[in-house]
C-alpha cells in the first residue's frame, strides 16, 4: 500500500527553488532511449554501492522507480520519497515497500531508520542543501551509507520568461558540484566522505549507445575512472558515498 503525506505547497522554498508544480510537470516526461541507457547504468553503479540484500534503503527522488527495481529485485527493503505525487503510482509495482509525498529538507521518519539513503540528482535542486543533507544523516543508523549523484561541474545557465519576466534554470537546478564542494557538504552534515566517481564519459557514453550494461559494468566504471580528468568532462554527473559515524 502507498502512504502518501503531502508537506509542501506550490510555492517555492525560496526565489531560485522550483516549486511542486514543475516536479508534477516533470514526471510525465518522456526520456530520449539513449538518456535512459545513461540513467540504467548509473542506477548499476549505485547499487554496487549497496551489497546485494536485506539493508532498508531510502530512496529520494525515485522518478520512474527504474533503481528502486533494482534494490528491490536484489533484496533490499526500499521506501521512496519525492516531491510529486506523479512518480507514485509505479513504484510499488517496482518493488517499494512504501512511498511519500515530502521534501528532502523534512524527511517524515525517526532517526536512525536506514541503513542507507540514495539521493540521484537530487540536491542540486534544493536551495537549503546542507539542511537537505542534515536530514539524510539524521535518519542514516550509525555506520549507514548516503550515496549522491549530481551533475558534475555544471554550467548553470538561467533565463526569463517572456511572460513574467521571471528569471530561472530550465531544468531547476540551484547548485553546481564538483568534488571538493561536495565533500565540503558531506562532512558538514557529520558524514564521511569516500571516494568521487565521475561517469560516463565520451568514450563509455558511445559504448553505452551499442552495448547491453550489466555485463561491461566494471569495463565501463574502469573507462570512466581513466578518462574523465583528460576529457575535462562538464556535461555528466559524479557520485559519492559518505558514511555516518558510530558503526563499523
Amino acid at each position: 500500500m502507498v502512504a502518501s503525506r503531502a508537506m509542501e505547497t506550490d510555492r517555492p522554498p525560496s526565489p531560485d527553488g522550483a516549486g511542486r508544480g514543475f516536479y508534477e510537470e516533470l514526471s510525465k516526461r518522456e526520456l530520449h532511449p539513449h538518456t535512459i541507457r545513461g540513467i540504467q547504468y548509473r542506477n548499476l553503479v549505485i547499487a554496487a554501492q549497496l551489497g546485494d540484500h536485506d539493508q532498508a534503503v531510502l530512496e529520494i527522488g525515485p522518478g520512474e522507480g527504474w533503481l528502486c527495481g533494482i534494490l528491490s529485485e536484489r533484496g533490499h527493503a526500499v521506501m521512496t520519497c519525492d516531491l510529486a505525487q506523479g512518480w507514485l503510482p509505479s513504484l510499488v509495482a517496482r518493488g517499494a515497500r512504501g512511498s511519500v509525498v515530502a521534501p528532502m529538507t523534512r524527511l517524515p521518519f525517526a532517526g536512525g531508520s536506514f541503513d542507507a539513503v540514495v539521493a540521484a540528482e537530487v540536491i542540486e535542486h534544493i536551495p537549503e542543501v546542507e539542511s537537505a543533507l542534515g536530514e539524510a544523516a539524521r535518519v542514516l543508523r550509525p555506520g549507514g551509507r548516503l550515496v549522491v549523484t549530481v551533475p558534475y561541474r555544471e554550467t548553470l545557465h538561467r533565463i526569463r520568461c517572456p511572460q513574467c519576466e521571471a528569471e530561472f534554470e530550465p531544468n531547476g537546478h540551484v547548485h553546481t558540484f564538483d568534488e571538493a564542494r561536495l565533500e565540503g557538504l558531506l562532512r558538514q552534515a557529520g558524514l564521511e566522505p569516500g571516494r568521487a566517481f565521475v561517469g560516463n564519459t565520451r568514450i563509455s557514453r558511445e559504448i553505452l549507445r551499442r552495448a547491453p550494461i550489466a555485463p561491461l559494468l566494471p569495463l565501463l566504471q574502469g573507462l570512466d575512472r581513466l578518462t574523465y580528468r583528460s576529457q575535462k568532462v562538464s556535461d555528466t554527473w559524479m557520485l559519492m558515498t559518505a558514511r555516518r559515524s558510530g558503526g563499523s
